[in-house]
């Protein structure tokens, strides 16, 4: 899809709430779990190569849509991606201590995506936020809390709280629960995450805007209402 049309702009109906994901859309997960990594490999004085990341943010990428999507558990999740990563770098490690580590160091990272803070300074006088966060408990909520981001949302939905991730309707109708019943006309929800976000919030029946810094292809067959490659650029239709 384009960037937003007038059309869209037009007719455009109010929000009342908006639901931004985290990682990506507000964190800067990308940084964070660069660092996590090369602070965990230290600990097992492993060199850190520019490669690894890249190896570890693909094989991450796909184990956490296995899991959106049900076939792995979120034990699984934890450990396979380590399984295969290290199995990749050709570096042997104990995957469970290992995990342990990595997720110590990020959740004690607060690298935020340009532009975040000011634009929700911008609309927390005007709008409802609510984050809504596919993460584990105690990775996220450090950051959340680290980021200063608490004072902007009074609702926080994080997937390992509540046993259900997006795009499961599950995950949104507990949401809805949280923010009391808003007509789903009213709500937007803001993400970088094409299946999760994009498409769980469509199916939903509420109004999505991805966003997409990188200008990736929308492979997935979903359309969003709005598309941005910069946070600040969600004032043109708010």
């Amino acid at each position: 899809m384009h960037q937003y049309t007038n059309t869209h702009i037009h007719n455009h109906k109010p929000y009342h709430w908006i639901l931004f994901d985290a990682d990506n859309t507000i964190l800067d997960f990308d940084r964070s779990e660069r660092e996590a990594l090369r602070k965990a490999l230290a600990e097992l004085s492993i060199p850190f190569e520019n490669n690894y990341h890249q190896a570890y943010h693909r094989i991450n990428k796909d184990c956490w849509l296995a899991f959106e999507e049900g076939k792995i558990s979120r034990a699984e999740l934890r450990l396979r991606r380590f399984e295969l990563f290290f199995k990749e770098i050709g570096q042997s490690a104990e995957c469970e201590s290992f995990a342990t580590r990595y997720l110590f160091h990020l959740s004690q990272t607060d690298f935020l995506v340009d532009g975040a803070i000011a634009q929700l300074r911008r609309l927390a006088p005007r709008y409802q936020l609510a984050l809504v966060t596919n993460g584990l408990k105690e990775v996220q909520r450090p950051r959340i809390s680290k980021a200063g981001l608490n004072e902007f949302f009074p609702t926080i939905i994080v997937s390992d709280e509540i046993g259900h991730s997006k795009p499961n309707p599950s995950f949104f109708e507990y949401t809805f629960e949280q923010i009391g019943h808003p007509p789903r006309e009213k709500v937007l929800i803001v993400g970088d995450n094409l299946n999760a976000d994009i498409r769980g919030g469509a199916e939903f029946g509420i109004h999505t805007c991805w966003y997409n810094p990188a200008g990736q292809e929308n492979g997935l067959g979903v359309s969003p209402n709005y598309e941005i490659n910069q946070l600040q650029k969600l004032s043109s239709f708010l």
